[in-house]
Parts: C-alpha cells; sequence; structure tokens
C-alpha cells in the first residue's frame, strides 16, 4: 500500500473509507471535541441548578446594560448614565440580539460561536504553519480539540458568558492576517477588521492594535497603518468623550474599579508619570503571583528563545511578546481566569507556528498511546485550568442560589425600589429602582464612597426612597448605617466559588420598613433553592 493511501495511524476504530472522509475535513473533528466538553458542561450545569445559570453575575450586567441600550439609557437605571462594563463594543451587540426572543441566551450563543470560530482559526494557523491535521484520525483530533478547551479553559469562557471568547477570537485572527500579510504582502480585510475591534472589545488588546499598525508601518504600508490605527483609536476616543458628556469619568467605572493603571494614568498630570510605571510595576508583580503568570511568563521566555534575525520569525515573536507583556503590566490575571486566556492561546499559537516544521514531523510519527499521553501531560501542566472549568458547575449554582434568588425576591415579593452593593441578576429584567451602592452601576454612590461622606449610602437609601437593602457582608459598605435594622441573612450552604460572599444580610432602611421585609421575606423562604438558608434575626 503506497504512502498517500495508507490509513491514519490510530484510525483502525472506523471503516477506512470513513476515515478517509472525515479526515478530509479535520476541522469538523475539533469542533466536536470542543462542543462534546461543552455539552457536558450545560448539561452539568442544568442539572445542578434546575436550568441554565451563568458561572458569573456580571453577564446579567451586560444583559442589563443591553436592554437599557435600546431605550436610550447607557446604565443601568431608566434616565441614570452608568459604565459598568468594561468592554466598549460587548453590551452593543447584545442589545443588537436583545431584540431576538432570546431571553438570557445571547451570551452564550455568542461566545459558543466565538469558541468555534477560535477552533477554526487554529486549523487555518496550523495549514498555514505547513502542519497536516489531515494526517491524524479523527478521534486523535477531537481529544486534542477537548484537551484544549479544558487544559486553556476555553469551555469555561463560554458559560463565563462575558466577551472574553471573542477576545481570543480575535487575537488569533490577528495572527493568522499577518502571517498571511507576511508571506503574500498583501493585507486581507477581515485582518484589518480584527485590529480595528480588538480594542473596541478590551481595552488591554489596544498592544495588539499597535503590534500589527507597526508591522505595516515596517513594511512601508503607511497609508494602511495610518488607516488602521485611526479607525482603531477614533470609536475608542469616540466612547471616552461620550461618558465624558454623561458626567462619567473618561473610562468605565468597572475599569477603573480593578485597573489601578487606568486610574493612575487619569491622573498622570497630577501624579506624573512615575506614578503610571509603579502602577505598571504593581500590576506586573501582582500579576506573576497570580495563577497564569507564571505560565504566561515561560511561554514569552520560549517565544524570545525562537527568536532569529529573519523577518517572519522576528515579527511574528515580537507580536506575541508584546501582546503578553501588555497583559502582565496593565492587566489583570484575577477573576476566575478569564483575563489571560488570549495570552496563553496566542503564545501557543505563536509556539505552533514557529515550530510548523517539526510538529508537522511529530505528528506523522504519532501513535495512539503517545497522543494520550500527551493530552495527560498538558491537562496536568494546566491542571488549575482544568479545575477552574470544572467549577463551572458549582459557580453557575452560586450565582443561581444567590442571585437569582435575590432578583425572584424584589419581582416577586418586594416590588419597590431596593439597594444592593453588587449588581449582576438582581437587576436584570427587574421593573424595580437598584441603588447600586458598589459604585458600578451609580457614579453617585461611586462619589459618595470616595468621599466617605458620613452615612452616605443612608442618605443615597433616603433620596432614593429605598426601603430594602440586601448587601453582601464582605463587600462596600462595610458597616452600613446605624439606622439600618438587619432582619434576616442569606448564606450559601455549598462552597464560594464565584460569589461576591457566602452571605447576604437583609436590611430595613427605616424602622417602619421591619415587618413589610419581615412578612415579604417570610412568604418567600418557603420557594428557596436548598443551596441557601435564610435565617431570621432578632430585631
Amino acid at each position: 500500500m503506497s504512502s498517500s493511501t495508507r490509513p491514519s495511524p490510530g484510525a483502525g476504530a472506523f471503516s477506512q473509507p470513513l476515515a478517509r472522509r472525515l479526515a478530509l475535513h479535520p476541522l469538523l473533528a475539533m469542533q466536536a471535541g470542543l462542543l462534546l466538553v461543552c455539552g457536558v458542561l450545560a448539561a452539568a450545569i442544568w442539572l445542578r441548578v434546575g436550568g441554565f445559570a451563568y458561572t458569573l453575575d456580571a453577564p446579567y450586567t451586560h444583559l442589563s446594560l443591553a436592554e437599557q441600550v435600546l431605550h436610550g439609557t447607557y446604565g443601568l437605571n431608566p434616565g441614570e448614565p452608568a459604565s459598568p462594563s468594561s468592554s466598549i463594543l460587548y453590551p452593543f451587540l447584545l442589545a443588537a440580539l436583545a431584540l431576538l426572543p432570546l431571553g438570557q441566551f445571547p451570551p452564550l450563543l455568542v461566545n459558543l460561536g466565538a469558541a468555534m470560530a477560535s477552533m477554526a482559526l487554529i486549523h487555518g494557523l496550523a495549514r498555514e504553519a505547513g502542519i497536516r491535521l489531515d494526517r491524524l484520525a479523527p478521534w486523535i483530533l477531537a481529544m486534542f480539540a477537548a484537551t484544549a478547551a479544558l487544559a486553556l479553559n476555553l469551555a469555561g469562557l463560554v458559560f463565563s458568558g462575558l466577551e472574553h471568547s471573542l477576545h481570543v477570537t480575535l487575537t488569533l485572527a490577528s495572527l493568522l492576517g499577518l502571517l498571511r500579510f507576511l508571506r503574500r504582502e498583501r493585507a486581507d480585510w477581515w485582518w484589518l477588521a480584527s485590529m480595528v475591534l480588538l480594542p473596541l472589545l478590551r481595552f488591554e488588546a489596544t498592544a495588539a492594535l499597535l503590534a500589527d499598525v507597526l508591522v505595516l508601518a515596517l513594511f512601508g504600508r503607511m497609508r494602511h497603518a495610518a488607516l488602521v490605527l485611526l479607525a482603531g483609536a477614533l470609536p475608542v476616543l469616540a466612547f471616552c468623550w461620550f461618558l465624558h458628556s454623561q458626567g462619567l469619568p473618561w473610562l468605565p467605572l468597572s475599569v477603573l474599579d480593578r485597573s489601578q493603571v487606568a486610574v493612575t494614568g487619569l491622573e498622570v498630570a497630577a501624579t506624573g508619570p512615575f506614578a503610571v510605571l509603579h502602577a505598571m510595576y504593581g500590576a506586573f508583580r501582582q500579576n506573576l503571583m497570580a495563577y497564569g503568570g507564571t505560565h504566561i511568563l515561560a511561554l514569552l521566555v520560549a517565544l524570545a528563545c525562537c527568536f532569529r534575525p529573519e523577518p517572519r520569525r522576528a515579527v511574528v515573536v515580537g507580536f506575541c511578546v508584546l501582546v503578553g507583556l501588555a497583559q502582565l503590566v496593565g492587566g489583570s490575571l484575577n477573576s476566575f481566569s478569564r483575563y489571560e486566556i488570549y495570552v496563553l492561546v496566542l503564545g501557543l499559537a505563536g509556539l505552533m507556528v514557529l515550530h510548523g516544521q517539526a510538529l508537522d514531523g511529530w505528528l506523522a510519527r504519532l501513535r495512539p498511546g503517545r497522543a494520550v499521553l500527551v493530552c495527560g501531560a498538558a491537562l496536568l501542566l494546566f491542571a488549575g485550568y482544568v479545575l477552574r472549568t470544572a467549577d463551572a458547575v458549582p459557580a453557575a449554582g452560586n450565582v443561581a442560589d444567590q442571585q437569582r434568588s435575590m432578583r425572584r425576591f424584589v419581582v416577586q415579593e418586594w416590588r419597590q425600589p431596593f439597594a444592593t452593593n453588587h449588581p449582576g441578576w438582581v437587576n436584570w429584567r427587574n421593573p424595580h429602582y437598584m441603588l447600586d451602592l458598589s459604585g458600578l452601576g451609580s457614579l453617585e454612590a461611586r462619589e459618595a464612597a470616595l468621599a466617605a461622606e458620613p452615612d452616605w449610602a443612608g442618605k443615597l437609601a433616603v433620596r432614593h426612597g429605598v426601603a430594602l437593602a440586601m448587601l453582601y457582608d464582605n463587600a462596600i459598605p462595610r458597616t452600613p448605617p446605624a439606622a439600618w435594622r438587619p432582619v434576616a441573612r442569606l448564606v450559601l450552604r455549598n462552597r464560594v466559588v464565584t460569589a461576591v460572599g457566602p452571605s447576604i444580610t437583609f436590611y430595613a432602611t427605616r424602622p417602619e420598613a421591619v415587618a413589610a421585609v419581615h412578612d415579604a421575606l417570610g412568604r418567600f423562604a418557603p420557594s428557596l433553592p436548598s443551596g441557601v438558608q435564610l435565617t431570621m434575626l432578632p430585631e
């Protein structure tokens, strides 16, 4: 039998004609591996929460923002501007999908589509690097894809419901377009589009835009570089100006809440450039101490070792290293392993491209047993992300037990304005006013908290006619106003994964409201899920 007709290694489990047909479409096998992991996670979440819930409460904040955008307000309450989203583009994408009867599922559909697109881009990168994936049996390719979905938390990102799956997709598209440009010296339109969209999706993605623009300039495409830079920068600047015109800070409140580099950058005129450098050093130090920081640093070192004074290799190494360093010194690696995934995927894809010839030869000699061992080693090396993916199930349970219960209580029993110190599911499709004491959904609350005004939360509650406050005990305000009466406490029975804290205290913000809050909670208590316990507190 000639080498061209010999069955692929590991294909004996299939009939030869079927194996050959499937081998012509390795992408289908890769998609099958990804969908298998996502399907298992979805089923486990469904069994755990009796329906569906995201692993974080933030997607519900984005859904709330998207629906308010359709009604003319960029915020969480009608007519009250706020900027609780770290992404410019994502809420508007959800707003367009909110016109369809999809309920809470637009983020899930967007992220699942983005994850599948990422697999397609990895397939395209392999082809660009000269790696023949069609030489592998379909089940081996599916196993590799499933391993990547687990070891890199790609499946976990899908169920987080935020923009990070799209960030991975656009970053891979940027790398693939860059490779095609280096080979043909012609820029694909979708490559230029991915550059423009990246900073609109995540502010830290500006590093990828600048890296691509620099490549265009170095290769003499000055017109393309200028147009792409303008097309990428102007919408971001316009959005910042829009926030300022609404009386909000130049950057979203969620960005300022998480990034000391962003806060210091806005105040550089007062603090000076050394304060920015100090903030960048602090972010770098904190990120290296977080899980994932050493993975990124090891990838950057491995990429740097691949540098050669040859344009294609030098550009790929420079692009990947610049993007990774930007995340380490200006971004974050906290919050359920979602911010850094695009850097890990980009770094591994870069190494795949740089070692394409060697990988192709290795795959030609790969046998099923060795493939299984490689997948096992990858799962061990990235065990933290594998466990994070598995944590999607109890994380969704946290969100359903706490935030869904809070929303049901307000909508079904309380039916009046309320206060909380963390937005999320509690305010999605809730017709009653929410006073967000965390400051993400209320600039008024943010400024009062920063100014440390005496009894600032109590004054805001009176101003907005709020008689009920549902506060996480470990979040701001740490000490509620003395006049507020604790009525009951809702406590998670299960392990805290993504919940802000294990307990929420229900307060009556004025004495005459104690009986009303107590009675409403008494009526609601029998319908609570088994994952939480409600305890009435003595007066």
